[in-house]
């Protein structure tokens, strides 16, 4: 393994290559992982600084900064809290069972509220209806749907 490889930027495992780049006129692998994921190759300072910055612009409540925090450090790497932290910043337990529920491998992708289940039938039925309305309702504007009495 090269100098290059352990200075690459930790990246989520996704489906890009160098195909990918050449398609999207990126000069590099580490340019289209940075589009990935915008807070790759950041320092402990330059995430510190944005995230103060996105807080002074949003106007966040300030009881938010821990969460907004732990948030990016987690976007940028997802292995972020499994050591100790210089900055202390740690996750509850709560937190960390959050995370493995939310890991396509280790968690369990079936385990959400009941009412996003509700919503998801509601929209397909509202689908259904709207497009069994548009193919009956353009039958009956062009008259190959009428029947001849």
């Amino acid at each position: 393994m090269g100098a290059e490889a352990l200075n690459e930027p930790k990246v989520a495992p996704g489906p890009y290559d160098d195909a990918d780049v050449a398609s999207l006129n990126i000069n590099s692998l580490t340019e289209w992982k940075k589009l990935v994921n915008p807070f790759v190759g950041k320092t402990h300072e330059e995430m510190n600084d944005l995230i103060d910055r996105f807080m002074e612009k949003t106007k966040i409540d300030e009881i938010y900064a821990e969460h907004i925090r732990k948030g990016a450090y987690l976007a940028q790497d997802g292995e972020a809290f499994e050591d100790l932290r210089e900055d202390g910043l740690q996750l509850k337990q709560e937190e960390r069972a959050a995370l493995v529920m939310e890991d396509p491998i280790r968690g369990h992708k079936w385990n959400q509220p009941w009412i996003l289940y509700a919503l998801v039938g509601c929209c397909s039925l509202g689908a259904a209806v709207q497009g069994w309305d548009e193919v009956s309702g353009s039958a009956v504007y062009t008259g190959r749907g009428k029947k001849n009495l």
